[in-house]
């Protein structure tokens, strides 16, 4: 582990996440279930649609919700769940 991620636990039982700093983005796949929390928001589960051929964006689909753009410099925090 280095200092850029760290292990956190989430409000869903038994589920633990990665803290993903945006230099970790790159590690991100279509399908991989990660939370957003994006400024102004509550943290939000939903699912990686598609990441930037630089890994400098992402597209996140939020559960119950739509489509949404994570770009790096948009304020967002970014957790992946792991299995």
């Amino acid at each position: 582990m280095n200092a850029h991620t760290q292990l956190v636990k989430v409000p869903s039982p038994g589920a633990q996440s990665r803290l993903l700093s945006y230099r970790n983005w790159i590690h991100l796949n279509p399908g991989d279930r990660v939370i957003v929390k994006r400024t102004g928001c509550a943290p939000e589960h939903g699912t990686v649609d598609d990441v930037g051929e630089d890994a400098s964006y992402f597209w996140v689909w939020i559960d119950g919700q739509g489509r949404t753009l994570i770009f790096h410099g948009d304020g967002s925090i970014i957790h992946k769940l792991l299995h």
